[in-house]
Formats: C-alpha cells, structure tokens, sequence
C-alpha cells in the first residue's frame, strides 16, 4: 500500500509539472484560432492594412497598403531587405480563391515594377487552376496559418521563412 501512494504521489506531482505547460499549449492553440476568427471578422481593407503591418514588421522590409480603390490588383506593396518590390494581393475570403486573383496580381507587377507577387487569402485556401496559375507564374499562395507564422517570425525579429518565397529564394532575398 506505501507503493501505491507514492506513485499516486509521483502522478500527482508530475501532473502538477505538466500543468503549466500543457495551459501554455492551450492558450497558444485558443490564441490561434482568436487570431484566424479576429482576422475574419476584419473588413477588407482593415486586412489590407493588417497584411502591410505585419510584412512592414519584419526586419528590413519595409510595406505600405496602397489606396483602397483603384489599386489595379495590388494591395500591399512590400520591398525587401536587398530592395526588391513584392506586390501582395489580399483577398477577405470564406471560400477558395480563383485564378483571377492571380491573374490580377501578376498583371499589378508590372505596373507597380515589382519584382515579385504574392496572394493572400483569408479563406481556406485555393482553387486548382489557381494553383496551377500560381505555379506557372512564381506566385506564392499564402493562407492564415502563412500570416501567422510571418507575424511570429517578424516578433522574433526573424527572417522570412524561405518556404514562403517562390522556388528561387535568391531574387528575393540576395
């Protein structure tokens, strides 16, 4: 019996050890899904100027959200640490986004003489011939958890994740 109550001791303590550890994965879990239902509940052009904030956070990258209206596919403008402009085209979607998005912000590239494209959406994610476009083109899809994990890097005072980049990484960055 004394064998018994030292391992319910044992359990009991080790329990208590885990605890803290095991509330902080649950914070950062619930924190997560705070973050993606905030970023839904956005307006449009609030997650424009939220997409410029957190690439505007990254060290040595500057970025801008351009005006609302008119913007010809761009919404965010981004210029990286070596100075390479990235056109952003940012999509508030509950859907998968088409392959109109991408023709748009590949179109914006030259207009606004960026190097290089990017499109984010707010949606689950992306159609297949938006994909295949994307591909065809060098366009990175990002989704939430993408925005989430340049926002965790940039608070860091990390670099762009390179699996966020097109194939080629050393236009982007140097």
């Amino acid at each position: 019996m004394p064998e018994f109550r030292q391992l319910a001791g044992l359990l009991f303590l080790a329990g208590l050890i885990g605890l803290p550890f095991s509330w902080m994965a649950f914070q950062k879990r619930k924190s997560r899904t705070l973050a993606l239902r905030d970023l839904q509940l956005l307006t449009p052009r609030e997650l424009e100027l939220h997409v410029a904030r957190v690439l505007d956070a990254l060290p040595g990258w500057s970025a801008h959200a351009t005006r609302g209206s008119s913007d010809q596919g761009a919404d965010v403008i981004a210029i990286t640490p070596n100075g390479k402009k990235v056109a952003v085209q940012v999509k508030h979607y509950r859907n998968n986004v088409g392959n109109k998005a991408v023709q748009e912000i590949v179109a914006s590239k030259a207009i606004y003489q960026c190097e290089h494209a990017v499109v984010f959406t707010s949606g689950p994610g992306y159609t297949k011939a938006a994909i295949e476009l994307a591909k065809a083109n060098r366009v990175p899809l990002w989704v939430p958890a993408d925005l989430f994990r340049i926002q965790e890097v940039a608070e860091q005072k990390g670099s762009m994740p390179r699996e966020l980049l097109p194939g080629s990484t050393s236009g982007w960055l140097g």
